[in-house]
């Protein structure tokens, strides 16, 4: 019995830690992307039109990543029924 549980807390932590590295690759993404696009000069401040082009910028990204994540969800489901 107590290999199954280090199986399980090392299944657990194997997800966890793929979890993690999925969310740093979605915000390195999102920084680099949006930061080229949307910043001319950097400075100690941000302007007004570089906020709100950051804040449309990473809402298109996360709009779009769902959009991703919900057609492959769709698709795999559809394969799993045939």
């Amino acid at each position: 019995m107590d290999g199954k549980v280090t199986k399980d807390s090392l299944i657990a932590q194997v997800k966890s830690e793929m979890e993690t590295q999925l969310m740093q690759d979605i915000y390195n993404s999102i920084t680099s992307k949006c930061f080229i696009k949307c910043v001319s000069r950097p400075a100690d401040k941000l302007d007004k039109a570089e906020q709100v082009c950051l804040a449309k910028c990473v809402d298109r990204f996360v709009d779009s990543r769902q959009v991703v994540t919900d057609t492959m969800i769709d698709r795999g489901s559809r394969s799993g029924d045939k």
